[in-house]
């Protein structure tokens, strides 16, 4: 792995931070998953009572957000390859969802994470198991969707192992071949 060093930076960042920072840190991951639940059953109410198909306004609506955000965060960059694709969004993770890497380099980043920051939150919000999983493509997909903005030419590949899902990990895969 040629950016190992990035990845033991983040960890370390990660572990100086005080009680006080986590905590604050992992707020922010409440309040996201509180914002979803919001959205999410007003969005399984809506279906219910209108028989219309809101899901999928919900999935164009949350790639275009997290796209656009990425696009957002590239703009601090002077590049858009793999390794400031994991400065701008993957390393915040470190420390927090114990990541096993199989590569960081110019033309990969591949990595599995054993722990997602928001079931917890969710749990603690009320939503069971079969809900979770429910809702898990779809608050997902803004991972997916910020990769992508970050830099349209590198193929981000769609989870397919989802801890929100019941998996034993996340899957990411993000592959540059170049610009095409």
């Amino acid at each position: 792995m040629k950016y190992a060093n990035m990845i033991l930076e983040a960890k370390k960042k990660w572990e100086n931070l005080s009680t006080k920072e986590k905590e604050i840190h992992d707020a922010g991951f409440k309040k996201g998953a509180e914002r979803f639940i919001l959205i999410w059953d007003f969005a399984r109410a809506i279906e219910k009572k209108f028989k219309i198909d809101v899901k999928t306004i919900l999935r164009e609506e949350i790639w275009k957000k997290s796209f656009a955000a990425g696009q957002r965060m590239a703009m601090r960059y002077e590049k858009h390859g793999i390794k400031e694709l994991y400065d701008a969004y993957n390393s915040q993770f470190e420390g927090l969802v114990e990541a096993e890497w199989f590569e960081l380099d110019d033309k990969a980043l591949h990595k599995w994470n054993h722990q997602c920051p928001v079931i917890k939150h969710f749990k603690d919000l009320g939503k069971n198991t079969e809900e979770i999983s429910e809702m898990a493509p779809y608050y997902c997909l803004q991972d997916i969707g910020f990769m992508t903005g970050f830099n349209p030419k590198l193929e981000v590949f769609h989870q397919s192992r989802l801890l929100m899902k019941g998996d034993s990990h996340c899957t990411y895969r993000v592959e540059d071949h170049g610009g095409e």
